[in-house]
């Protein structure tokens, strides 16, 4: 079996070293500070997320025989450029939040999108070996089998995320409760007792898209009899549970490691993985942490804000049907201002921001500004949707969303969401603009 090396290493001599000196500068990270340290992580986990969207599109495309590159090559093509886009956003949440420095739980911009990316890459290739070119299945010759690698691909990339996402809502919690060193922020991956912790898995969120994974597995390669030879790397020829549970030690190592180099954390993978020291797993220390000054602090603290400033999902609106009529005001301009008025700072939530928040896992229990909870779906605005399925009137102004029937044959597409699990459906078909859905408010 091909042992998952870490992107970065040190000695073990070093790693303490780096541990004490982290230490000895620890201390209760500002509100500012936090703010930093989990919106720089949440943006991470938004590169990981669409790096898988490439590495799936890139699996799919070679297997449709519709690459002119080889599909290795796709992994870092990013074709449509939305992989820069991501990366991007990295940058510019780095520059709102973090011209006060955390003292630790954070490296840069730079090395969350290197790692964020380099993990999902690095994952696929445990998956199916160093070169994908020889491993991805022609959908015109075996279509069960081509299908077969996408869907597992789509239920791993989702393993993965829903830990990365434990990961940060404990992380968040443990600093805002007051955490003063990087040990804290370890627990929110190894430590069982931990209450958030991926260990732990408090809410079962993991263990679901594990077993989500499983039933994928069995269903969708197992029952087509196309499971061996399709993850020809670590896991080769197990089918069934036995491929998931080794599919998610792969996830566990490259999750940790992750952790790991973008947090300056050092956990220790290898045990965490599988729960043994076999070297399954080298351990990412990441980059040596830059040792910031103390911060000078006001006599007077800042007030701690109502609302956390990482969270990309603030609240929602009240249902409103397609006309977006709030206090007055129509259209999507009405539901920015009214999101601004209910949660300062905020506008109406893009699709793409609800899957963003869906993935760090903010939407679980989700409710409007009165207490009612989100539980049928959201409006879905997409700026790149057709304008007939934005209830755009044609006699106004773009995206307007002031019609409130379908008598012109406008409509609007919405999202469906489990409240209980704070997962979003696929946006359904366009629906009359006079039905009720709810408005996310992001920030």
């Amino acid at each position: 079996m091909a042992k998952r090396l870490a992107i970065v290493g040190v000695a073990s001599v070093s790693c303490w070293l780096l541990m004490n000196v982290s230490a000895a500068f620890a201390q209760v990270q500002s509100s500012e500070q936090r703010a930093c340290i989990n919106n720089v992580n949440r943006a991470g986990i938004s590169v990981a997320k669409q790096q898988g969207k490439e590495d799936v599109n890139c699996i799919k495309l070679a297997g449709n025989g519709d690459l002119m590159i080889t599909a290795q090559a796709c992994l870092t093509a990013d074709i449509k450029g939305r992989l820069l886009k991501k990366t991007n956003k990295t940058n510019a949440v780095e520059t709102k939040y973090c011209a006060t420095l955390p003292n630790f739980g954070y490296t840069n911009a730079a090395t969350v999108n290197q790692y964020s990316s380099q993990a999902e890459r690095d994952l696929l290739a445990d998956v199916f070996g160093a070169n994908l070119d020889a491993a991805v299945i022609n959908c015109e010759t075996n279509k069960p089998g081509c299908l077969c690698q996408q869907k597992i691909t789509k239920a791993f990339d989702k393993l993965a995320a829903k830990k990365m996402a434990e990961f940060l809502k404990c992380k968040k919690a443990t600093l805002k409760a007051g955490a003063s060193s990087i040990m804290a922020i370890e627990d929110c991956v190894n430590n069982p007792a931990t209450v958030g912790s991926i260990a732990a898995d408090t809410k079962g969120m993991i263990a679901k898209a594990a077993a989500g994974l499983a039933d994928k597995i069995v269903d969708e390669c197992d029952a087509e009899s196309v499971t061996n030879g399709a993850f020809p790397g670590d896991c080769d020829t197990l089918t069934g549970v036995s491929l998931a549970n080794c599919i998610d030690v792969l996830v566990e190592c490259r999750v940790c490691q992750m952790i790991n180099d973008i947090d300056s954390t050092f956990v220790n993978c290898d045990v965490f993985d599988n729960s043994t020291l076999d070297g399954s797993c080298d351990s990412g220390a990441g980059p040596t942490p830059t040792i910031t000054p103390t911060p000078v602090h006001t006599a007077t603290p800042t007030e701690t804000p109502t609302i956390d400033p990482a969270l990309t999902f603030r609240g929602a609106l009240i249902k409103s049907n397609g006309d977006f009529n709030y206090g007055g005001n129509p259209g999507l301009a009405g539901a920015n201002a009214e999101c601004n008025a209910r949660y300062s700072g905020s506008h109406a939530c893009t699709i793409n921001e609800l899957l963003d928040a869906e993935m760090a896992s903010e939407l679980d229990g989700a409710t409007d500004y009165n207490g009612n909870l989100v539980n049928t779906s959201f409006w879905v605005i997409d700026s790149m949707r057709p304008l007939t399925e934005q209830c755009y009137d044609s006699g106004g102004s773009l995206l307007v969303w002031d019609y409130s029937t379908a008598h012109t044959g406008h409509f609007g597409t919405s999202a469906t969401l489990n409240n209980g699990t704070g997962d979003l459906g696929t946006p359904t078909a366009p629906v009359g603009c006079g039905n009720m859905f709810w408005v996310g408010c992001c920030d």
